[in-house]
């Protein structure tokens, strides 16, 4: 019995004020964990994006069905997107480099492919118009619908034209 009273002795009197830190260190951490994995997802689909396109020829059309790994019945592409209508919940510099984003919207240069499914957005990716130019895909656009030709700017070896097929 001694041996319990003398363990309850050496406990801090509040335990509380050193439990709390470390359960808002630990939900923290999780919180962060799932954004930072969701934020450089969106990070590597838009460079496999960029260098699928790139890697296109011009012979055959860009399915937007065949890229993507997940299941969607709609997509919205929005060019350019204005500042404050799609919000950027990546903090960090973990989907775009410090400022760049900004720079992007302020300039009218940022373009989103909103997917959606029953209703629901289920991934989205946010290219450089300057880069990707998307023409022709007004509304909401089914997997069926959503393909386009793909050319090189003229006079310009990074920059492509998509051009929806109709």
């Amino acid at each position: 019995m001694a041996m319990i009273k003398d363990a309850f002795t050496t406990l801090p009197a509040k335990p509380a004020l050193y439990i709390a830190p470390i359960l808002v260190v630990l939900v923290l951490s999780l919180y962060y964990r799932d954004q930072y994995e969701q934020c450089t997802g969106i990070k590597r689909e838009r460079t496999a994006l960029n260098d699928y396109l790139r890697s296109l020829d011009g012979s055959k059309p860009f399915r937007m069905a065949d890229f993507t790994a997940f299941e969607w019945n709609k997509v919205r592409i929005v060019a350019p997107v204005k500042p404050g209508t799609i919000a950027d919940e990546c903090p960090f510099d973990w989907n775009w480099a410090s400022g760049e984003r900004d720079a992007l919207l302020a300039d009218g240069l940022l373009t989103s492919i909103v997917f959606g499914l029953k209703g629901q957005v289920v991934s989205y990716l946010e290219l450089r118009a300057d880069e990707v130019e998307i023409l022709g895909a007004e509304g909401n656009l089914q997997p069926q619908a959503a393909v386009f030709d793909v050319k090189r700017k003229s006079g310009d070896s990074a920059g492509l034209t998509l051009t929806l097929v109709k």
